[in-house]
């Protein structure tokens, strides 16, 4: 197996004992015995290509089984869906292209998957008529779309959900301006500095939570590129209380900014390539009224190894512990910046105070 491995690094690939079996993750949540998650972002969700054979093979709700007990613990669940539900439209004619089975949408309902960003270089890969059938999919399945509809306005509406006392509002966006909607054409929602700005200023009164999600970066670079930190910067200046970034495939640093989360990269989910690289993570958030609460979820995603086989798995153990020590490295959250991602059990936590002065909260 580590032969058929060898385009990752040896430490990258954990013991049998550290996968966490969907029976064994349902047990070990149980002990646990946190109270429900607000929120889960998961990364990168892409149902066709090299996975359509295990798909085929397993069932529909194969991809997800694994991680299934830990989707049913948050109220809200986010994913970045990469490639179109589509039937009748073709699929463009260029490296990476994808078309997955319009079927597929409700497994990501049944996962409890409840809402997708589509904001991301995917978004056209059966052009604009496969928009229209990914939006027809999604709706069918009752999971909302975020970041891209029918036309510009619909793209920059938020989704809004009550979890609890809780209302979170949630924005989703791409730079690329070639993707964006129009007043008449469907596409995504391109973050300009004039429209984060607007639509955080518009959603924040109506929620007590704002969570922007952008696509972004480089693939496999560990590193943000400076415009990004900016943008995720001014994203929290203009009222976000947490930024999740999608597209590089790896993991990439956490940075607190002004008592928010920003997490660059939280990797791949179950995406159906070969992947270069094991690693990823579920990123759990509990906003409290004093505090947010981050949970994250070390993830293997090496779909060539056959224990994944395009079925993610959670960690524990030496393979959790890596993970967690390389996040906590490369995003320097020791405790020397004031915050410390500690590991607590398989997961990483980090806990930050958020006073209420500095958002102004809904209703106040």
């Amino acid at each position: 197996m580590r032969t058929l491995l060898h385009d990752i690094a040896q430490e990258e690939i954990p013991e049998s004992e550290d996968l966490l079996s969907q029976e064994a993750l349902e047990t070990y949540l149980d002990a646990l015995g946190d109270p429900p998650l607000t929120l889960i972002a998961v990364g990168d969700i892409m149902l066709g290509g090299r996975a359509s054979k295990a798909i085929a093979r397993y069932g529909d709700d194969y991809p997800f089984q694994a991680v299934l007990p830990l989707l049913r613990r948050a109220n809200v669940v986010l994913g970045n869906l990469e490639g179109p539900f589509a039937h009748k439209a073709g699929r463009e004619s260029r490296h990476y292209a994808y078309a997955v089975n319009p079927k597929l949408a409700s497994s990501l309902a049944r996962a409890g998957i409840s809402v997708v960003t589509l904001a991301n270089n995917h978004l056209l890969d059966c052009g604009r008529g496969g928009v229209v059938e990914t939006l027809d999919a999604l709706a069918r399945a009752g999971v909302a779309p975020l970041g891209a509809a029918a036309n510009e306005s619909a793209a920059h509406a938020p989704v809004i959900r009550q979890v609890g006392q809780i209302r979170i509002g949630l924005l989703g966006y791409y730079w690329n301006r070639r993707c964006a909607a129009t007043a008449h054409l469907p596409g995504c929602a391109v973050d300009s500095p004039e429209a984060l700005k607007n639509d955080i200023l518009h959603l924040r009164p109506q929620v007590d939570r704002v969570v922007v999600t952008f696509h972004w970066g480089v693939p496999y670079e560990r590193q943000p590129v400076s415009g990004d930190r900016a943008k995720a910067q001014y994203a929290i200046d203009c009222g976000a209380d947490a930024v999740i970034g999608h597209h590089p495939h790896i993991l990439q640093p956490i940075e607190i900014y002004a008592q928010r989360p920003i997490l660059y990269s939280i990797g791949n989910f179950t995406f159906g390539s070969g992947n270069s690289r094991g690693e990823g993570m579920v990123a759990g958030f509990r906003f409290e009224e004093e505090q947010i609460l981050l949970m994250l979820y070390p993830l293997y995603v090496k779909n060539r190894d056959p224990r994944v086989n395009y079925q993610p798995k959670i960690l524990k153990g030496n393979g959790a512990e890596r993970i967690v020590s390389h996040l906590r490295a490369m995003s320097e959250l020791s405790g020397s910046c004031g915050y410390t991602l500690s590991r607590e059990q398989a997961r990483a936590v980090l806990r930050l105070p958020c006073p209420g002065t500095a958002h102004k909260k809904r209703g106040t």
